[in-house]
């Protein structure tokens, strides 16, 4: 086990948002990434020494309010604390791309296992096991690995994208039209996805959520309609569960033994 710094960057515009950062390497040089469990590539951002690297193909990306395409590089090596891979292949996003960071995604994660302790801005690679006492919980990941979970929201169970990526948690605007009493509009909020995409966004003060025998108290989220992004899963899901949500909580994941389970902190009880 080994215990891995979270650096997180709150939003200047909304104090309950945040980008997760991490430290890591590419061929020994320093890149600083965002942790995204909601993207299934690994992707570094257009700089000198990714130009040099050879192009092996190319990928499509979709976000939220958009898509894009980013070319495929072989790079010599990739690290993140102890997991070390050599040979890997990543996304390079196209050089000058705006609003997007280098990021690593769920094919370096998903072999391994994680304590995302938020309470402290740590990460425990590979620890021992779960948190003492946590009920665990099933964990399904789709085609790409993406990691889903199941929500209660009053009498509902719906499921999420646990997704690190995330500033803040999206909600599909239909859910909030079936769910109204869990929903007080909170003004609006100009929102950037994946591809650096960006559009205004309604947004929502979430009541009665419960996640892993935790209640979390009221926080904002985001309603995006959602339904193009929902038809390509292999998954249904109706949120896509970001930092708003998951600060409130520390959360254990074990992506090859497909189990999860949280610790209650940070006002979830």
């Amino acid at each position: 086990m080994q215990t891995i710094p979270l650096i997180i960057l709150p939003d200047e515009h909304d104090p309950e948002a945040a980008e997760v950062l991490v430290d890591g390497s590419v061929a020994g040089r320093p890149y600083r990434f965002m942790l995204d469990t909601g993207a299934a590539p690994t992707c570094l951002t257009g700089d000198e020494f990714t130009a040099s690297l050879p192009q092996v193909g190319e990928k499509t990306s979709s976000g939220v309010f958009a898509g894009g395409s980013d070319d495929l590089i072989r790079l010599p090596s990739i690290a993140l604390g102890p997991i070390e891979r050599a040979d890997f292949t990543a996304a390079r996003m196209p050089a000058g791309a705006r609003g997007r960071r280098s990021l690593i995604g769920m094919d370096l994660l998903k072999d391994h296992s994680f304590h995302f302790i938020f309470s402290e801005d740590r990460l425990l690679v590979d620890p021992a096991g779960p948190p003492p006492g946590a009920a665990l919980q099933e964990l399904t990941l789709g085609k790409r690995f993406h990691p889903y979970i199941s929500l209660s929201l009053g009498g509902s169970t719906t499921r999420a994208v646990w997704d690190t990526g995330a500033g803040v948690t999206v909600v599909n605007l239909g859910f909030i039209e079936r769910h109204p009493e869990h929903f007080r509009p909170a003004g609006m909020s100009e929102g950037t996805d994946a591809t650096g995409a960006t559009m205004e966004t309604p947004m929502y003060t979430l009541h009665g959520l419960t996640a892993g025998g935790c209640s979390f108290p009221p926080h904002q989220v985001a309603g995006v309609n959602l339904g193009p992004m929902i038809s390509q899963a292999s998954d249904p899901f109706d949120m896509i569960l970001g930092y708003s949500t998951m600060r409130h909580a520390d959360w254990w994941f074990d992506f090859p033994g497909r189990q999860w389970a949280l610790t209650c902190t940070n006002g979830a009880a």
